[in-house]
């Protein structure tokens, strides 16, 4: 009896490390998609508030991926009038240790903030009056995070790997602004469909949705829009991509200070 006790003991270590390998493989998967050399789209954010008012602002995006895996995206505000010729550069490093980099220009002070930690212009706070906060359009760092499979879920007929990562301590929360993050992805293509984000103190405040997702190229997963509700204001941001065109390059100097602050 003893034997068949040690037996099972052995048996279930073993299916719990294969399953931790299967995790650490679909995360892996699902942090290196392919991602187009260069790219540019027009893009529609809809601010909803609770009370179903909206408010359109229109968008045009540039990015680029190294071949270190380092992207770079430029929004460049359009209209309305209130936001024209605001602009937004992000940096996201894919290895080196190196910490991801935000800029905004807003034309009516004429100067460039850095998006940080801390202070009035920290990544937690919200993104030009969204339900998106700046450390939302950046990317989760897993080494921030401890994180588990929960189990499978079903979206619209499809089977997703449910994906808790909880945050290891104070300093991720001051980063992100949330205690736990829980993102459902697809076994198949390892893309995101799901994330819910969680406060310090365990509760759910938001809900994003990816929809429309695409095989372009046949290489590269792209998504129609993105939907963050905030689950305490009930209002609601969507992001709608438009016009996306695939380039094999563009120039560099468009991800710079320099054309941040000056728009040439």
């Amino acid at each position: 009896m003893k034997r068949k006790i040690l037996a099972a003991m052995v048996a279930a270590l073993a299916v719990a490390a294969a399953g931790a390998e299967d995790l650490d493989a679909l995360l892996a998967r699902n942090e290196s998609l392919p991602r187009p050399p260069a790219s540019k789209s027009d893009m529609r954010m809809v601010i909803t508030n609770k009370a179903g008012q909206s408010r359109v602002r229109l968008i045009h995006a540039l990015s680029s991926t190294d071949a270190d895996g380092t992207d770079r995206q430029l929004l460049v505000f359009l209209s309305p009038a209130d936001v024209k010729d605001t602009r937004f550069l992000t940096i996201d490093y894919e290895s080196g240790g190196k910490e991801d980099e935000q800029y905004l220009f807003l034309p009516a002070l004429r100067k460039i903030r850095t998006i940080g930690t801390s202070g009035s212009d920290s990544k937690t706070g919200a993104f030009l009056g969204s339900d998106f906060s700046y450390a939302d359009i950046g990317t989760l760092e897993r080494a921030d995070f401890t994180v588990k499979a929960i189990g499978d879920d079903t979206i619209d007929g499809r089977r997703y790997i449910k994906v808790e990562y909880l945050s290891k301590g104070p300093a991720t929360i001051k980063k992100y602004g949330y205690g736990k993050v829980v993102r459902w992805i697809d076994p198949e293509n390892a893309t995101s469909r799901r994330s819910e984000y969680y406060d310090a103190s365990g509760r759910l405040v938001k809900r994003l949705d990816v929809l429309g997702q695409r095989l372009v190229d046949g290489k590269y997963w792209q998504f129609q829009s993105m939907e963050m509700s905030d689950l305490e204001s009930g209002g609601k941001t969507a992001w709608i991509f438009e016009n996306m065109k695939i380039l094999q390059s563009i120039d560099e100097n468009y991800f710079t200070l320099r054309f941040l602050e000056r728009g040439r």
